[in-house]
């Protein structure tokens, strides 16, 4: 009887951490932004941009409707500023410039109405190549948690404690 009930158990235990491990997260990859969708606060990422070979280059910020971003870093690949950002109707672009190997790295700043993508294009004008950073940007009200159903958690543990205090009165003799 104990060895039924330690296995009955351990199968509600098992539902139950099924039934939680359901529940889904958004997770954000560190190239991610999260903006509060109002178009005025201001959210910030980490930006790096590797020159692999000497040569003449520009780099274009381009985003999606609804968004605003500027590039701030050592010169020479800033583009726009506080006071002059990239939108989706007029992207911005570096002045030319030449560089040698290296990396350069930033800040990007974005804000905006709602979600979408900022895209980062290093351009080189020697080689025609380019090179191109996509940034994921969320709207904190899209950015949930899930939490499992209400039932997912509460049936598995009622049903453990009916069977606790059904055998617990069968052990009484009533």
């Amino acid at each position: 009887m104990k060895k039924m009930l330690s296995l009955l158990v351990s199968g509600l235990l098992i539902i139950c951490i099924a039934g939680l491990a359901s529940a889904s997260n958004t997770v954000l990859t560190p190239d991610d932004v999260t903006i509060n969708p109002d178009g005025e606060s201001v959210s910030s990422v980490g930006a790096s941009i590797r020159i692999n070979t000497q040569g003449n280059y520009h780099v274009t910020l381009t985003m999606t409707d609804g968004l605003s971003a500027y590039l701030e870093s050592s010169s020479p690949i800033a583009v726009g500023s506080s006071g002059n950002w990239a939108s989706s109707v007029a992207s911005l672009s570096s002045p030319s410039f030449t560089s040698n190997a290296g990396t350069y790295t930033g800040k990007l700043y974005i804000k905006g109405t709602k979600p979408g993508t900022v895209t980062v294009t290093t351009y080189s004008e020697s080689s025609g190549d380019s090179i191109t950073q996509s940034y994921s940007v969320y709207s904190a009200e899209t950015v949930n948690v899930s939490v499992p159903e209400f039932p997912t958690v509460a049936l598995p543990v009622a049903a453990l404690l009916g069977i606790v205090f059904i055998f617990g009165r069968k052990k009484e003799g009533m």
